[in-house]
């Protein structure tokens, strides 16, 4: 749904497209631009802690019935339903890997802000 474009973070998919919208991730976006990827009667629902509190104008919700919620975590036929969807348009989790032995540059690779989405220590290296 993020794509960048000289070097701004940009929304890719249509205005209007989604009927539900699951948000994992911890960070501050723009709330305004991920409601608009909802099409009428649909549900963003964060199962991720964002930092700050979220900006919504409820007029950005009523007129097209919108919703927000959220949950600690799916439920088991949930989380199931949502894997079979994946594992059936392909869709993989973006991860950077790390040997056990670069456990000192993980470490730095996170403070210094250069990660992105999920870092992972390999143990078995």
């Amino acid at each position: 749904m993020i794509y960048r474009k000289n070097g701004r973070r940009s929304y890719y998919l249509a205005h209007k497209h989604f009927l539900k919208e699951l948000l994992t991730a911890n960070a501050n976006l723009d709330w305004t631009a991920i409601l608009g990827t909802l099409r009428g009667k649909g549900r963003l629902h964060f199962v991720g802690i964002v930092p700050s509190a979220i900006p919504v104008h409820v007029f950005d919700l009523i007129p097209q019935q919108k919703t927000l919620s959220a949950s600690p975590v799916g439920s088991p036929s949930n989380t199931a339903t949502m894997l079979e969807f994946c594992a059936r348009h392909q869709i993989l989790p973006q991860v950077e890997m790390f040997a056990m032995s670069q456990v000192n540059e993980a470490v730095e690779h996170l403070r210094s802000g250069k990660a992105r989405y999920r870092v992972v220590l390999d143990a078995s290296k």
